[in-house]
């Protein structure tokens, strides 16, 4: 698949240790209201990706983007806990907003706190049915995922059930490993209530910055459902 191009992966692995003193990331949070919607990027991402987005999104709205740590290596657990530390204090519940690697981060954080859980969105997220091990390279400083523990990390926790769930998923009818991408993305809203897989056209993988139209339509459809509140 189209984003298994973009993904490094160790296969000597087995966890993850932060280094010392390792940047902790930082979350910017503006505007006011619960749920509080939190952005959370790809791999070797940071929170400007979401800057379109938070202003289609607009007030009253409060809007927190996340901006990982910079050093490795990291995994989905480990990112989804520091996020969390990030976000005692600024809301009491939240919609979580994952591109890419950043849908491994919300099924950690989201199984972590479920009651405070208001919701997800999945934007073309990656998912382990799409994951081949061989193509592993090491964790570097320009890539500070650990692949394999996240994946691994993801698979073992359950989506809380009946919380609204999304997913976005980029049109690539027609092309090969089409009808199996879906699918991934169908796994994932599996547990929602609702739960949707809405095929974006005229983008790429990176929707955040091809249409970041239609994910603040999708959030704001997220914060009007009734189930949210």
């Amino acid at each position: 698949m189209r984003w298994l191009l973009l993904v490094a992966l160790s296969l000597a692995c087995s966890g993850v240790r932060p280094a010392p003193n390792a940047d902790a990331g930082r979350l910017d949070c503006q505007g006011t209201g619960e749920p509080a919607v939190v952005f959370i990027p790809g791999a070797s991402r940071g929170a400007s990706d979401w800057d379109e987005v938070r202003r289609a999104v607009q007030a009253p709205v409060k809007t927190c983007a996340w901006d990982p740590p910079h050093t490795g290596p990291r995994s989905a657990g480990s990112d989804a806990r520091r996020l969390l530390d990030a976000l005692e204090g600024q809301a009491q519940r939240w919609v979580l907003v994952g591109h890419s690697y950043g849908g491994l981060v919300v099924r950690m954080a989201a199984a972590s706190a479920p009651d405070r859980l208001a919701g997800a969105l999945f934007v073309d997220s990656v998912h382990e049915d799409l994951f081949d091990p061989a193509q592993a390279v090491p964790v570097t400083k320009q890539q500070p995922i650990d692949w394999i523990p996240s994946f691994r990390e993801a698979t073992r926790v359950s989506y809380p059930r009946g919380v609204p769930v999304l997913a976005l998923v980029a049109d690539h009818r027609g092309t090969e490993g089409w009808e199996r991408d879906l699918a991934s993305q169908r796994k994932l809203v599996a547990a929602g209530n609702p739960g949707e897989v809405v095929v974006v056209e005229r983008t790429g993988h990176h929707i955040p910055r091809d249409r970041p139209d239609a994910i603040a339509e999708t959030v704001r459809r997220l914060l009007a459902l009734p189930t949210v509140h």
